[in-house]
């Protein structure tokens, strides 16, 4: 299962530094929330896990070399996944918000309507597009050191 670790960075305020033993990003607030503007906020990491994960589902399946052919699936040359978060009014209560989350997919290449709607269906197996939708419970456990 995966697993990061979110932790201050010493002397700042509301910087982190974001690690999974290998790896590591930090994340900030802007300047005008009292952050150095040093990194992207965790709204925009987690929007841009997302359009990474979507954009690598994409590339791996097109990829793949169809035995009937021996050719790769969908001839996709480059993958760009903008992900933008708006706000509508709740359908259930018109006095709430929601969050709209919307992947804007533009591919290059020789594609057909079919292999487009592929694309777009194939986005949507992304392990992180899978993490945001669907049932889901996050438990929050405090210790103390």
């Amino acid at each position: 299962m995966p697993s990061v670790t979110g932790s201050n960075v010493t002397g700042k305020k509301y910087q982190q530094k974001i690690t999974n033993g290998n790896h590591s990003v930090h994340s900030d607030v802007s300047t005008t929330s009292g952050g150095d503007d040093s990194g992207l906020d965790p709204k925009e990491l987690a929007l841009g896990a997302l359009g990474a994960c979507t954009a690598m589902t994409i590339i791996s399946r097109a990829s793949k070399i169809l035995p009937a052919t021996g050719k790769p699936r969908w001839d996709v040359q480059t993958v760009k996944v903008t992900v933008t978060e708006t706000k509508q009014a709740d359908p259930a209560d018109a006095t709430k918000k929601i969050s709209v989350i919307t992947e804007d997919i533009e591919v290059t290449g020789n594609l057909t309507q079919q292999e487009l709607d592929d694309i777009k269906a194939t986005a949507k197996q992304c392990p992180v597009y899978q993490l945001f939708v669907g049932a889901k419970q996050i438990d929050c456990v405090v210790t103390k050191k």
